[in-house]
C-alpha cells in the first residue's frame, strides 16, 4: 500500500509538472519506487504492486490531460523498466541488494538502472515516433527524466529500510531539523534572481547534510532537494541567468544539478559509513583478539602446569626404576640373563624418559622458553663428545663411526655446546637406528668470515633413505616418514621437529638430502662469534670416591629415599634423611652437613619454603650448599629455585654420575671422571 501510494504521488507530482512539449516529464520518481517493491517483495505481492502501479499511471495519466495514444504506451513502457531494473538488480547486485559503499552504488547505476532506463527510453522513442514525435528528443528527455528519478529514489528507499550502521549518524531532532531545513530552503532560493550561479551552492550543503545524517540522511535530502527544484524551475517564472534559457535547457540545467549534487553528498556519506564500518570491525576484532589472546595465555598457562605435574608424575617413578637399575648394573654377582634382563629395563627406561623430555623441549621451543647459554668451545670437542656417547649403539649394530673435519674445527667459539650435542645426537641416533650395515659418517665444516664462523654439520649414513614425497614431514611435529601402523621404528617424531627449533633458535638452518636405499645426509648451519678466550678444560682426576662428606637427603617418598641412600652409599658419603621440608629445617639447624639435597614438591613444608628458611638461619648452618633434585624440570620452578637460595638443580631421574660431579663441584672434592660407569645416552 505504501509503495502503490508514493508512486501514484510521485506519478502526479512529475506529470503535473511537466512542461515537455511531448508529454516527457522533467523527473521521473515513481519507477524507482516500484523497482524497489518488485527487488524487495515476494514474486506473488511484487506481481499485485505492478498491476497497482500499472492501473494508477494510467489513471493519472488519462486524468492529467496525457495524449490518448501516448497514456498506454507510457504505462506500458514504465512496467516494462520497473521490471527489466529489478532482474538486472537481482541477477548482478543480489536478491538483497545492499548499498554498503560506492561501488554497491555505481553496480545499480551502471548494472540496472542505466541498461533498463537507456531501453525504455528507445523504444519510447520508437513507439512514440509512429505518431509523429520526434524520436531524439524523446529519447533523450526520457533517459534523462526516468535515469536520474530512478538513481534518486531507488538507492533512497534501499537506504531508508536498511538500518544497520545508523548508531553512527544518530543526531538530535533539533540537528536534523535544521539540515533538512537548509536543504529545503536553499532548494527553494537556488534558481532565484539572481547574477551569481546560485544552484552550485547546493552540493556544500548536501556534502555537510551527508556528513552529519550519513547515507540515509543524504538520500532523503537528495528527494527532497529534487522536488522542490524542480517545483521552482517548472512553475516558476525564469529568473537571473536561467531567463537566457529555453524551459528544455533550465530542465537539463536542473536535472544535471540534482545529479551532481545526489552523486557528490551520497557518494561522502557512503565513504563515511564505510569508515565507520571498518573502525567498528577493527574494534570488535580487537576485542576478539584480545579476547583469544587471554585464552591463550590462560591455555599457556593450562599446558605448562599440565606439563609440569606430568613431567613430575612421571619421573619420580622413572628415577627409582633408573635408579636402581643402575645401581643393580654395578654388582658383579648378578646372572648373565638377569643381567640382560636388567639390560633391557634400563633401555626402555632410557627410550620412556626420551619421549617426556622430547614433549618438554618442545614445549619450550613453542613458548619460546629455550634460551642459549653462550660459552667458549670448539666444534671439535662437541663432535668427538657426541661420539663417545653414541659410539656404543654403533658397535652394538656392527657400524664404523668416521669424523671428518674441514677448515680449523678447533677455533674457539662461543657455542651452546649443550644444545649442538642434542642436536648431533639426536642426528646421529637416527642414522645409527634406520642403518643395518656400514658406517655413519659426521662431517665437521668450519669457515672462518671473519668477525664470525660458519660451522656446518653433517651426519651421512647408508642406510634405507627417504623417498623424496615423505621428505616434507620430517621436521614436522608427531610426524615420521613412515607413520604406518606396522612401523619398523618406533619414536615420538619429535626429534627432529625439536632438532630444526634448536638450529633456528640458534639463527641457523636445518636440512636433509636423501635416496631410496642410498642412505641420507641430515645438515645444519650456525654462525658463531669468535670466543675472547679459549674453553677451560678440568683436568681428569681418576679418584674413584667423594670422601666422607655428610648429606642431608630429602624426599617424601621413600622409594627415593632409599635409592638415594643406597647411590650416595656408593660413593663414599654418610648419608642422613628427612621426609619434608620441616624435617630438613630442624637437621639443618643442627648443622653438620655438607650438602643438602631438596626435593621439591613435599607436604608439610615443601622444598622452596624449606630452603628460604634454611637460608635465614644464618652462619654456617645457613650457607650449606642446597641442591634442587626433583622431577618437576620446569623453566619457572628451576628459576623459583634459584630465588629461594638453591646452589644447584638436578632434574629426575638422577643419573649417578651427574649426581657425582654436582656433590663434587659444592663440595670442593675433585669430580671423578671415571668413577662411575657410563650409561648409555638418553637424547
Amino acid at each position: 500500500m505504501l509503495l502503490c501510494a508514493g508512486f501514484a504521488s510521485f506519478a502526479l507530482f512529475s506529470i503535473a509538472l511537466t512542461r515537455d512539449s511531448h508529454s516527457v516529464a522533467a523527473l521521473w520518481l515513481a519507477n524507482g519506487l516500484m523497482t524497489a517493491g518488485f527487488v524487495l517483495l515476494p514474486l506473488a505481492r511484487a506481481i499485485a504492486v505492478g498491476v497497482a502501479c500499472a492501473a494508477l499511471s494510467l489513471t493519472i495519466n488519462i486524468l492529467t490531460g496525457a495524449p490518448l495514444d501516448a497514456a498506454p504506451i507510457f504505462t506500458s513502457l514504465n512496467i516494462f523498466e520497473a521490471v527489466l531494473a529489478a532482474l538486472l538488480i537481482r541477477r548482478f547486485i543480489g536478491v538483497r541488494p545492499r548499498i554498503n559503499g560506492l561501488p554497491a552504488l555505481l553496480r545499480i547505476a551502471f548494472c540496472a538502472i542505466a541498461p533498463a532506463t537507456g531501453l525504455a527510453a528507445i523504444l519510447a522513442g520508437a513507439s512514440l515516433g509512429y505518431l509523429g514525435r520526434p524520436f531524439d528528443e524523446i529519447t533523450f528527455n526520457w533517459f534523462t527524466a526516468h535515469a536520474l528519478g530512478m538513481l534518486i529514489t531507488l538507492p533512497a528507499v534501499l537506504l531508508i529500510i536498511d538500518r544497520r550502521g545508523r548508531r553512527e549518524f544518530v543526531r538530535s531532532r533539533w540537528e536534523e531539523a535544521l539540515l533538512y531545513g537548509a536543504v529545503a530552503a536553499l532548494s527553494l532560493i537556488a534558481y532565484a534572481p539572481s547574477t551569481f550561479p546560485t544552484p552550485i551552492l547546493l552540493t556544500p550543503v548536501m556534502v555537510i547534510a551527508a556528513f552529519r545524517l550519513g547515507p540515509r540522511g543524504a538520500a532523503l535530502s537528495a528527494v527532497m532537494m529534487a522536488v522542490i527544484s524542480t517545483l521552482v524551475v517548472t512553475l516558476g517564472p525564469p529568473q537571473g541567468i536561467s531567463s537566457l534559457w529555453t524551459q528544455t535547457q533550465r530542465i537539463h540545467n536542473l536535472q544535471f544539478v540534482i545529479a551532481a549534487a545526489f552523486f557528490t553528498s551520497l557518494s561522502v556519506a557512503l565513504i563515511l559509513a564505510e569508515q565507520g564500518r571498518v573502525r567498528r570491525l577493527l574494534a570488535m576484532r580487537t576485542r576478539a583478539a584480545r579476547r583469544a589472546q587471554a585464552r591463550a595465555q590462560a591455555a599457556g598457562a593450562a599446558k605448562g602446569e599440565f606439563l609440569a605435574t606430568m613431567s613430575h608424575e612421571i619421573r619420580t617413578p622413572m628415577n627409582s626404576i633408573l635408579g636402581f637399575t643402575q645401581t643393580l648394573r654395578r654388582r658383579q654377582d648378578l646372572p648373565e640373563e638377569a643381567r640382560r634382563q636388567l639390560e633391557l629395563i634400563h633401555r626402555a627406561g632410557g627410550s620412556l624418559l626420551a619421549v617426556v623430555n622430547d614433549i618438554l623441549d618442545y614445549s619450550r621451543l613453542e613458548t619460546g622458553e629455550v634460551e642459549l647459554a653462550l660459552a667458549p668451545g670448539t666444534a671439535r670437542a662437541v663432535a668427538q663428545d657426541t661420539l663417545e656417547i653414541i659410539s656404543p649403539s654403533a658397535e652394538a649394530q656392527g657400524l664404523e663411526l668416521i669424523l671428518e673435519e674441514v677448515g680449523p674445527t678447533d677455533l674457539s667459539v662461543m657455542v651452546d655446546d649443550l644444545r649442538v650435542r642434542q642436536i648431533l645426537l639426536n642426528l646421529l641416533s637416527n642414522a645409527v637406528k634406520f642403518t643395518a650395515a656400514g658406517q655413519v659418517r659426521l662431517k665437521i665444516t668450519a669457515r672462518d668470515q671473519g668477525p664470525d664462523v660458519l660451522l656446518r654439520f653433517e651426519v651421512q649414513d647408508t642406510g634405507v633413505g627417504i623417498p623424496r614425497e615423505l621428505m616434507h614431514r620430517l621436521f614436522r611435529r608427531f610426524s615420521q616418514a613412515d607413520s604406518s601402523v606396522g612401523r619398523a621404528f618406533g619414536g615420538s617424531g619429535l626429534g627432529l621437529a625439536i632438532c630444526k627449533g634448536l638450529v633456528e633458535a640458534m639463527g641457523g638452518l636445518i636440512g636433509v638430502r636423501s635416496q631410496p636405499g642410498s642412505g641420507s645426509v641430515f645438515w645444519f648451519e650456525i654462525i658463531v662469534e669468535h670466543a675472547a678466550a679459549p674453553p677451560v678444560t678440568a683436568e681428569p682426576d681418576h679418584s674413584d670416591a667423594l670422601g666422607q662428606i655428610r648429606v642431608l637427603l630429602v624426599d617424601d617418598h621413600a622409594m627415593n629415599r632409599d635409592l638415594g641412600a643406597t647411590v650416595l652409599d656408593l660413593l663414599g658419603c654418610e648419608v642422613s634423611l628427612a621426609c619434608d621440608g620441616a624435617e630438613a629445617l630442624e637437621a639443618a639447624r643442627g648443622g653438620g652437613f655438607d650438602v643438602i639435597l631438596m626435593d621439591i614438591h613435599m607436604p608439610v613444608m615443601d622444598g622452596v619454603e624449606a630452603t628460604r628458611m634454611i637460608r635465614a638461619l644464618g652462619g654456617a648452618e645457613g650457607q650449606v650448599p642446597i641442591i634442587a633434585m626433583s622431577a618437576d624440570v620446569m623453566p619457572e620452578m628451576m628459576e623459583r629455585c634459584r630465588r629461594a637460595g638453591m646452589s644447584d638443580t638436578l632434574g629426575k631421574p638422577i643419573q649417578i654420575e651427574a649426581l657425582h660431579a654436582a656433590l663434587a663441584r659444592w663440595t670442593k672434592a675433585p669430580a671423578a671422571e671415571g668413577a662411575t660407569p657410563t650409561l648409555p645416552a638418553v637424547a
